[in-house]
């Protein structure tokens, strides 16, 4: 299974990233996605069963941003269930997770982040609970007012799936 990765930065109002890194095996997608507005964020581990079906996708994602903690099943409906990942892959997303966000991410209370921060400011850039790099911007594409990153055959329709899986999540309200 070859990791894809996916960015999306709008830098207007109100600001907004993702971020997502997947595995596909068959009909299934495993991986990671955060999201950040402004000073609130969110970021779980995640597995769309039956994505690339005609069956209706089953999502599950961890409750916190921890692949060995609590998780739950979204839909069709809301209910815990034990995490629905082997504990090879488990290993294997939690590794490649701590890659992608040494690689992409900062978070402004983070003391190694300050550079960072600072080249965000500078660029006359919102920095938000989670931030991409200021060097990554550079192989970002800007398109209509975002910036938009993702590695080759990468999903984006995954983005789109995902931002509307968290806005449904209970007590999140969509955008």
């Amino acid at each position: 299974m070859q990791p894809h990765t996916a960015l999306r930065f709008s830098d207007t109002a109100p600001c907004h990233l993702e971020a997502v890194f997947f595995l596909s095996e068959q009909n299934d997608v495993y991986g990671w996605y955060a999201e950040a507005e402004g000073d609130r964020q969110s970021a779980a581990f995640f597995m769309l069963e039956n994505f690339y079906s005609d069956r209706t996708p089953l999502f599950y994602r961890s409750l916190q941003d921890d692949v060995y903690g609590d998780w739950v099943r979204d839909q069709p409906y809301y209910d815990k269930v034990r995490c629905p990942l082997p504990e090879p892959l488990r290993h294997e997303l939690e590794r490649l997770q701590s890659i992608f966000v040494d690689e992409w991410l900062f978070f402004p209370g983070d003391p190694a982040a300050a550079s960072e921060a600072s080249a965000f400011v500078e660029r006359g850039l919102p920095v938000q609970a989670i931030n991409i790099k200021a060097r990554r911007l550079s192989r970002m594409e800007r398109l209509q007012g975002e910036w938009v990153y993702a590695t080759a055959q990468a999903d984006l329709t995954m983005l789109d799936f995902l931002q509307d899986q968290w806005a449904m999540a209970p007590g999140r309200q969509r955008r």
